[in-house]
């Protein structure tokens, strides 16, 4: 109660936590989604066992692909990191993710922000200031 706005960010599974904080707790003012955002079809290719049970919920991916889920918060603030390097995430499930948030966002000009960083899987330092510094503007 002390707290007038409160954010989130995430790296991969913790990424994947502050996805799902963000589409369902009303509280949570600002999320960053950190390498860990793809569409469920790109990922059907050779790298599902890649990644934990969490990213897929039973019975989400007939209502809803994982983008569609991220993008749910519109139009509260959403930055997603995107590693484009990412072996765990492929380029494509990467694009049509970024499209999909950017549908869901038209109506919210400014309030979605996508980074796309020639990194492998990782919150590097640079990362993590782009993010930090972005929340604290979302939050002020």
């Amino acid at each position: 109660p002390d707290v007038a706005r409160t954010g989130c960010a995430g790296l991969s599974g913790g990424g994947l936590r502050a996805g799902l904080l963000g589409a369902f707790d009303e509280h949570m003012d600002a999320v960053v989604v950190a390498a860990m955002a793809s569409s469920y079809r790109d990922l059907l290719d050779g790298h599902v066992a890649r990644h934990t049970w969490m990213f897929y919920p039973p019975g989400l991916p007939r209502l809803a692909d994982w983008p569609d889920l991220v993008a749910a918060r519109a139009p509260a603030p959403l930055m997603v990191q995107y590693a484009t390097r990412d072996e765990l995430f492929p380029a494509a499930g990467m694009r049509r993710a970024h499209e999909t948030i950017t549908a869901r966002y038209r109506d919210a000009p400014g309030a979605y922000e996508a980074v796309f960083a020639d990194v492998p899987h990782s919150f590097d330092v640079p990362m993590q200031d782009r993010a930090f510094d972005w929340l604290a503007g979302a939050l002020a």
